[in-house]
């Protein structure tokens, strides 16, 4: 599969021309015309393009738009930004996953949008061949199995102790969902319910689904089969800096990044693999220490490590006992910002220096499994086949 899902390409002023430019709010003319000293404070003036219903009937699925003019360190620089849904190009919806081969299809539906848009390409599809990507999405749909739920599942993920790596969001759905992202300014890694999201969007807007356009006949009404629970992993990538830096810690070295070269089964694994790899080193394993009760544990961890002190083994069973309900973010409200920094040290002293035997939570054995075959995940393998 591609494991590929939001994407914004940034064009320069010289590999397009927009033949339409009335269609564009407000219109691309008075942007171009419009002079530095009245573009404003931040010296950026943007006209976009959004598709309207009639757009979406007459031409499927289309891509947003956004023309703009900004005052650079070199001068004026005109450019276009689009952003899609790389499935939704080819299926019409994000929950069916592509594959590395449908690349090719992706191009000329992107191509033919741009097109009914009235964007000229100089260089036809090879300008997005060649397109520089500011914002990728690296996504996957992981089926629950042995009748884990979505909810369960998300609870042992939002156990991981982010909050001193990343800033935390955290939302609980009303039909029992879950989600949880991890953020800073031009990153986030999120993991949500993906049906409880979708039924969430009939309503209102979803609140972890970043899609525009939302499908709210995903599965037209057809019975599935039960019990049909998925979670979605994102690592969301927003800004060229990001995205490089991602690429280098799961072992690519790009110094471009365009579509070509992102558009990669290897890539987007290997980076997912990596991100889940970084989550889970920051998960509580005194959590899961395989003992059967407290005091065996402290026999065994007494045992394993006669060097380390009564304070740090006594501490470790303190966190298996406090972490039985929630992670260490619990524990970060208890103490407070000032007693954070004390806790965060024995917590990392627990997970990296006491000897102790532990498994590693279900909901992480399935994310690894799944992502080592990365195999696409479709609406089709989860319908009833009546006889």
């Amino acid at each position: 599969m591609l494991g590929i899902d939001t994407v914004i390409l940034t064009l320069y002023g010289h590999d397009f021309a927009p033949l339409q430019p009335w269609d564009f709010t407000p219109n691309i003319n008075s942007v171009v015309k419009t002079e530095p000293k009245d573009m404003g404070k931040g010296k950026y003036l943007p006209a976009k393009r959004n598709p309207t219903k009639d757009d979406n009937a007459k031409a499927g699925y289309l891509p947003y738009l956004t023309y703009y003019k900004a005052l650079r360190t070199g001068g004026l620089a005109t450019e276009l930004r689009i952003q899609f849904s790389a499935p939704k190009l080819v299926y019409g919806n994000n929950f069916d996953e592509l594959l590395e081969d449908d690349v090719g299809l992706v191009y000329e539906k992107l191509f033919a949008g741009l097109k009914y848009y009235g964007i000229r390409l100089f260089k036809g599809i090879d300008t997005l061949v060649n397109a520089r990507v500011s914002t990728i999405h690296f996504a996957k749909n992981f089926p629950l199995t042995n009748y884990m739920t979505a909810y369960q599942a998300m609870t042992e993920v939002s156990r991981c102790d982010v909050s001193a790596w990343r800033d935390v969001s955290q939302s609980t759905y009303a039909n029992n969902g879950h989600g949880f992202k991890t953020h800073s300014k031009y990153y986030e890694l999120a993991f949500y319910d993906k049906i409880a999201e979708y039924n969430k969007g009939k309503r209102h807007q979803p609140i972890f689904d970043t899609d525009l356009q939302l499908p709210l006949n995903l599965f037209n009404d057809k019975e599935l089969v039960q019990p049909f629970e998925v979670i979605r992993m994102e690592a969301r990538l927003n800004n060229s800096r990001t995205i490089k830096t991602a690429l280098q810690k799961a072992g690519f070295n790009e110094k471009e990044v365009t579509l070509d070269k992102l558009c990669k089964k290897n890539i987007s694994q290997a980076v997912l693999k990596q991100q889940l790899v970084d989550l889970y080193s920051r998960y509580p394993k005194i959590s899961n220490a395989q003992a059967p009760d407290l005091h065996s544990l402290f026999s065994e961890l007494y045992v394993q490590n006669p060097n380390l002190s009564m304070a740090t083994i006594l501490s470790a069973v303190g966190m298996k006992a406090l972490n039985q309900d929630a992670g260490t973010r619990k524990l970060k409200d208890i103490v407070g910002p000032k007693g954070s920094p004390k806790l965060l040290r024995q917590v990392k002293k627990v997970n990296s220096e006491l000897s102790y035997k532990y498994s590693q939570p279900e909901v992480f054995q399935l994310l690894s499994k799944q992502l080592d075959r990365f195999e696409p995940v479709r609406i089709a393998n989860f319908l009833k086949v009546h006889k």
